[in-house]
């Protein structure tokens, strides 16, 4: 009999330990659904993002302040001007050590930063320098020149003390050409974790032709990358044919994107007409993993498509969280009334 007694007073207690259990799982599927119904779009729903260019153009003087350290480096690393046009820059050397403010006129090319002081100086003897101002030791100074009608593009500045450039004292003076289609400017990166270009779908709203665009390529990692556009519109490249391609199509513009994070350099060409050019990156093996994009000018591009929908498994899940809820709630009842009546006494007759 004391065995028949523990049996029955353990039932409800195990009615109640599985009523918690559908309830717990009821909530949980609940609370799933309003996540669903509340959560924002994952951003891999979306996997193109876009950069418009606006209006722009014109001529202007520039004007910019150059901090240089004793890191050794350049603050900011960068300068952005127009062609034709007049540049004052005021340098300040806020260290105790001498540098200089050394501009090649040498368009797109990144100085090898493993030479030693005797190339780089070989370097600026066989193409002299823009603007060559050396700076002393917590002083400052206004470098002014005037930037060639013809000049377009990046071009690099450096300390030309030695080993400071090789230590990473180096920046790039971007020039925009001025001519009557310019008005659009576009940024583009080399993604670091992956061969890509971020974003890979670039939007030009031009309403007149030739249009004259800028794009400012940076690298966001550190392997070496190029920039090239195709000169035809709607042409679509494979990366088996995009070398025989551009053999006999000189393509409309073609940089090498520097392998220092967050250098910049500009690709400056004319579009004769609206159209999808794509651009490519022509470093062996980049393309066929991925690196290429395309530049809709006075296009449209295709529409992203939406996230999945959940409307279909929104009322399932409610319905299977209805229901397990349903469920705990008759074990629930069930065991609070095992145990309240009295079991039937027992018959006299054996």
């Amino acid at each position: 009999m004391p065995v028949s007694v523990r049996s029955r007073t353990s039932r409800p207690a195990a009615r109640r330990r599985r009523a918690r259990t559908f309830v717990s799982l009821g909530l949980l599927l609940l609370l799933v659904v309003a996540f669903v119904r509340t959560a924002p779009p994952s951003s891999s729903a979306a996997p193109r993002a876009f950069a418009t260019g606006g209006p722009g153009g014109g001529t202007f003087a520039t004007n910019a302040t150059l901090n240089l350290t004793d890191a050794p480096s350049y603050t900011p690393n960068s300068i952005a001007a127009t062609s034709g046009t007049a540049v004052a820059v005021h340098l300040v050397n806020t260290g105790l050590f001498s540098h200089t403010f050394t501009v090649s006129s040498v368009a797109n090319l990144s100085i090898n930063r493993s030479w030693s002081p005797t190339q780089l100086n070989a370097f600026f003897v066989a193409h002299a320098p823009w603007v060559n101002a050396s700076v002393g030791p917590n002083s400052s100074q206004w470098a002014n020149f005037t930037i060639p009608d013809t000049a377009s593009g990046s071009y690099e500045f450096v300390s030309v003390v030695p080993y400071q450039f090789q230590a990473g004292m180096a920046g790039f003076l971007n020039i925009t050409a001025s001519s009557p289609g310019a008005g659009l400017t576009l940024s583009e990166g080399t993604a670091a974790s992956s061969l890509a270009f971020a974003p890979a779908v670039l939007q030009a709203n031009a309403t007149g032709y030739p249009v004259r665009i800028s794009v400012a390529v940076s690298n966001l990692g550190s392997t070496g990358h190029t920039w090239t556009l195709v000169p035809q519109a709607d042409v679509n490249l494979t990366p088996g044919n995009f070398s025989s391609y551009f053999s006999v199509h000189a393509p409309l513009a073609s940089v090498t994107v520097p392998t220092t994070p967050g250098q910049v350099i500009w690709a400056n060409f004319t579009i004769p007409k609206a159209g999808v050019y794509q651009f490519v990156c022509e470093i062996p093996g980049h393309f066929a993993a991925g690196m290429v994009g395309y530049l809709y000018v006075g296009v449209a591009p295709p529409a992203v498509a939406p996230p999945p929908s959940t409307a279909i498994v929104e009322p399932i899940l409610l319905l299977g969280g209805g229901a397990l809820l349903g469920i705990g709630a008759f074990l629930a009842l069930s065991a609070s009334l095992v145990g309240r009546f009295p079991p039937r006494a027992p018959s006299g007759h054996h």
